[in-house]
């Protein structure tokens, strides 16, 4: 008998479609509920009371005190693709496999994406809010929105929801640069170059994308020396983690007019957010989100009907392939990180 703790709060709501998928003689472990801790969490205390003796974990926040304190574990399904929270090393050191749910939210945050670039180059939200005061707006440079059309875009991270931003970017007759660590397959990009061609790319850019995992690689990625070779002119948007980007040198580049506008729906993490990543207790610190070139929202791209749903129908399928001695096809490389 295989015991599988469901480690999130409303996993009694999914046991019965879990159930249906998985053998008959699983055994499953649920936690009580908490208001404190959302439908998709779990109180940290009870996590560790409840995996002790568990061989799989499925559930979005797993501790690294958890997996110490979980001597039979054998794999973790999370139902979602960034695996930045994990401890990478020790899941490593273990010998715990670890699968995601990598490629689930890739369309909608591609659509998200073109929202977020398109809100930047029209203005829509400064627009938004002429309307709402009555004001007329002239005609000028200064209030002159951009047009995507003929436009570079520097994609940088062609995986899954990388591809679908590409081909939506299409669309709007724009020239697709893709960036990756190890360049192959162009797909609907016009060319894909080499991560360090960084620099080149970024000389060249009306557009940046960042849809690449956070890795201690990518950790910084864009800095003040990348914001000093990108256009006055070009936008930087941020839909992979908050952190690829250094928030003072943002700050800088957006201030001293280094770059024309900046949008994102991750922001950076602190030490005191709860859980660190995913539920922002301050977007930035440097007040990067009140600047009136920049377009926020609150890590809402995949937040759309029956996405938790499909996160989870993932997780279960993860489960089952590791179940029938299958090597999963969402498993995370734990020598890359993704």
């Amino acid at each position: 008998m295989t015991k599988i703790l469901l480690a999130w709060q409303d996993a009694p709501k999914s046991i019965d479609r879990i159930r249906a998928a998985l053998p008959q003689d699983a055994e499953f472990v649920t936690p009580s509920r908490s208001g404190e801790y959302g439908p998709y969490g779990i109180d940290p205390r009870e996590l560790l009371r409840l995996c002790h003796d568990v061989e799989i974990i499925m559930g979005w926040q797993i501790s690294r005190e958890a997996i110490m304190n979980a001597p039979r574990l054998r794999m973790i399904s999370s139902p979602h693709a960034g695996m930045d929270l994990f401890d990478i090393k020790l899941l490593r050191e273990k010998g715990i496999m670890l699968c995601n749910a990598r490629g689930v939210n890739a369309i909608p945050v591609a659509e998200h994406t073109l929202a977020l670039m398109l809100a930047l180059a029209k203005r829509i939200p400064t627009h938004d809010a002429s309307v709402k005061r009555t004001d007329w707006v002239e005609w000028s440079p200064m209030t002159a929105s951009a047009s995507l059309s003929g436009k570079t875009l520097a994609l940088i991270g062609t995986g899954q929801i990388g591809s679908e931003i590409a081909k939506r970017a299409k669309a709007f007759d724009m020239r697709i640069i893709g960036m990756r660590r190890r360049v192959g397959d162009k797909g609907v990009a016009d060319e894909v170059r080499p991560i360090t061609a960084l620099h080149d790319t970024l000389k060249e850019a009306d557009f940046v994308v960042l849809a690449l995992p956070l890795t201690e690689e990518t950790r910084g990625l864009i800095g003040r020396p990348e914001f000093s070779v990108m256009k006055p002119s070009a936008f930087l948007i941020n839909i992979a983690r908050g952190r690829i980007v250094e928030e003072s040198s943002l700050h800088w580049a957006l201030t001293e007019n280094k770059v024309a506008g900046f949008a994102a729906d991750v922001w950076w993490d602190y030490a005191d957010a709860v859980p660190a990543g995913y539920h922002y207790n301050v977007p930035s610190r440097k007040n990067i989100n009140k600047l009136p070139n920049v377009v926020g929202t609150p890590n809402v791209a995949a937040n759309i009907h029956g996405m938790r749903d499909r996160m989870i129908d993932l997780g279960v399928q993860n489960i089952s392939s590791y179940l029938k001695g299958e090597v999963p096809a969402r498993m995370v490389d734990l020598d890359r990180g993704y």
